[in-house]
């Protein structure tokens, strides 16, 4: 299964954890809301301490870049 894809500050990154299943959209990609997102804010922390980073996880209460 494929993971998400979000934008977050204008850059597409990859969600590996850290999100509720969401609804397969018609093309097939999954379709995630903010509010699905596990401490969405944080992740904006995240991804502006880490710019270069394209893939993101939730790690014992944490975003954290893996990619």
């Amino acid at each position: 299964m494929a993971c998400p894809k979000i934008e977050v500050r204008g850059k597409r990154v990859i969600l590996l954890s850290g999100f509720r299943n969401a609804l397969t959209g018609t093309s097939g990609a999954r379709v995630i809301q903010s509010d699905d997102i596990k401490s969405a804010e944080q992740l904006s922390t995240s991804a502006k301490k880490h710019p270069d980073a394209v893939a993101f996880g939730f790690v014992a209460g944490r975003w954290v870049p893996v990619a």
